[in-house]
């Protein structure tokens, strides 16, 4: 038994020790990190550490919940909504899942990732302004494709979102996009699509971002390497098309695991030592791969991929635009019966939202909220009623 509960602490200690925030805290390690790198830093990438630092801090609120069966208490805190922060950021893809299955039709979709080639990576590193333009060449790209396919012009649903990692953490930019297998014609007409032409798509997509690429470029610099991407790759640009969802439970699953997640999942963080950070990820072939950094480097991966401020990281076009969506969604339940995914409606007021007690189960009651030691005009222990209190 002393063995089983040992071994148990340990993994307990070894997973806290493994956590983002814990490698950025420990050793100060982003205080050395910001004094030597000052100058290179967005501020961005300053907040948004500073705000996952925080994360978990009484100083930022939190929620005490008692259990009204046996007494037990649990403190809820506040989220600090950083980018890098993957306990609210796991929080915040599950909700925008919800949230997502709620907004589209409850058609056939396509998961599309469109990749780029590696000598384009460092422009978009250097100019994250061009991202956009990576996210624009994903919609004409596949809205070209289904025009000629159906030989007409159709308007799809895309959720676009773009990934600025790979596996390895090395700057990676590419695009993951949740299509509609069809769209409305001009008269309002859903015309299905059952499969994408998968060579076709390659080489709009090559077309469409090359050609906005050296538009959207302020020098003329780059011509030459845009060029020759047109020659090297006479097939065009490597495309993933192949995942259909059908079922209405599945989507929520996938839209979480493969659409948004974190850079890196800290179950992927297998060791820290003080001093560099051991990690692994499975590559496309189903092989596992084990990577080493020094914290320093680990550090500098991780934030080099929070966007900029006002950057929207996901982009909804066609009958998924806000103000097209339920005008589309009515033309769509009228001409071939359907409706939208419905959608599993998110508690969002505290008092109606409450954790389960972890020695008996029972719901808990909300019994403060805010920041500091509790109201004394509340009597702590008691379930809050009049809100006028707080």
């Amino acid at each position: 038994m002393d063995s089983t509960i040992n071994t148990l602490n340990q993994e307990s200690i070894k997973s806290k020790q493994n956590t983002i925030n814990h490698i950025f805290s420990h050793n100060h390690n982003w205080d050395i990190y910001e004094y030597n790198h000052k100058d290179n830093l967005r501020d961005v990438e300053i907040k948004e550490v500073r705000k996952m630092l925080g994360c978990q801090d009484d100083s930022r609120g939190y929620f005490v919940y008692m259990c009204p069966n046996c007494g037990d208490s649990k403190i809820i805190h506040f989220g600090c909504n950083s980018r890098i922060c993957t306990h609210c950021g796991k929080k915040y893809t599950d909700s925008w899942a919800k949230k997502l299955a709620g907004r589209t039709f409850d058609v056939a979709h396509r998961h599309v990732v469109l990749t780029i080639p590696a000598q384009l990576r460092q422009i978009f590193q250097e100019s994250r302004c061009l991202l956009k333009v990576l996210m624009d060449s994903c919609i004409a790209a596949i809205s070209t494709l289904m025009k000629y396919q159906l030989r007409r012009d159709v308007m799809p649903g895309i959720i676009a979102v773009i990934h600025t990692y790979g596996k390895d953490l090395k700057f990676n930019p590419h695009v993951h996009a949740l299509v509609t297998e069809g769209g409305f014609t001009s008269e309002g007409k859903w015309i299905d699509i059952k499969s994408y032409w998968y060579r076709t798509l390659r080489r709009t997509w090559q077309y469409h971002l090359l050609t906005n690429l050296k538009k959207g470029m302020k020098n003329n610099k780059n011509n030459g390497l845009i060029n020759y991407l047109f020659k090297r790759y006479s097939n065009g640009f490597y495309v993933r098309s192949k995942d259909r969802i059908e079922r209405k439970y599945e989507l929520i699953k996938y839209i979480g695991r493969y659409i948004r997640h974190p850079a890196i999942a800290e179950s992927r963080i297998e060791k820290y030592d003080g001093k560099s950070v051991t990690f692994w990820y499975v590559d496309n072939n189903k092989v596992k791969h084990w990577i080493n950094m020094f914290v320093e480097k680990f550090i500098g991966a991780i934030i080099g991929h929070i966007p900029e401020i006002q950057f929207k990281t996901i982009r909804y076009y066609g009958v998924y635009c806000r103000p097209k969506r339920q005008y589309f969604k009515e033309l769509l339940s009228e001409f071939i019966g359907l409706v939208s995914i419905t959608q599993e409606k998110l508690l969002r007021w505290c008092g109606r939202w409450a954790p389960e007690c972890d020695r008996c189960g029972c719901k808990m009651d909300l019994v403060w909220f805010g920041k500091g030691p509790p109201s004394k005009e509340v009597q702590f222990g008691e379930k809050i009623v009049h809100w006028a209190y707080m």
